[in-house]
C-alpha cells in the first residue's frame, strides 16, 4: 500500500486556526508522500506531532517547505519522538518571533527519517491570521 498524507481537518474559525494531517507510511518502503498544503496566511504558531499505534522511527522529521525550499517551520520539526505527543512553538532560532506565510506561498509538507513500514503520525500546525 502506498503511503498517504491526508488533511483530516482545517479549522478555519476565529483568529487561531489549524491544519490537521494524518500520515501513513508506505507499507513496503516506509516513505511518506510530499503533500501540498492549502493556501494559508498569517503567523505560524505551533507544531504538534502525535505518533500512532505503529509509530514512525524515533527522531523522524517534519518540514514545511515553501516554493524556494526553505523550511518555514524553522527546523522545529526535527527529531520528533516515536512514543510521545510533542508540541513546539514555531519561532525563529534564538527569538520568540513567529515566522509568517502568505497565501501566495506554495507550501509542501514533508516527512522524513522514517524506516517503519505503515507508520502513522498525526501532524497539527497552528497559525494565526494577520502578520
Amino acid at each position: 500500500m502506498a503511503g498517504t498524507v491526508t488533511l483530516t481537518a482545517h479549522n478555519q474559525g476565529g483568529n487561531i486556526r489549524s491544519l490537521v494531517y494524518t500520515a501513513t507510511a508506505d507499507a513496503a518502503a516506509a516513505t511518506f508522500p510530499d503533500t501540498d498544503l492549502p493556501k494559508i496566511e498569517g503567523r505560524l504558531l505551533d507544531l504538534v506531532t502525535n505518533p500512532g499505534a505503529v509509530a514512525p522511527q524515533d527522531n523522524y522529521d517534519v518540514t514545511v517547505e515553501d516554493q524556494h525550499g526553505h523550511d518555514v517551520l524553522e527546523g522545529v520539526g526535527a527529531n520528533r519522538d516515536t512514543a510521545n505527543t510533542e508540541k513546539v512553538a514555531i519561532v525563529y532560532s534564538g527569538t520568540s518571533l513567529h515566522p509568517t506565510v502568505d497565501e501566495a506561498d506554495t507550501l509542501t509538507l514533508k516527512i522524513g527519517g522514517n524506516n517503519v513500514n505503515s507508520a502513522v503520525t498525526v501532524i497539527q500546525i497552528y497559525y494565526a491570521l494577520g502578520g
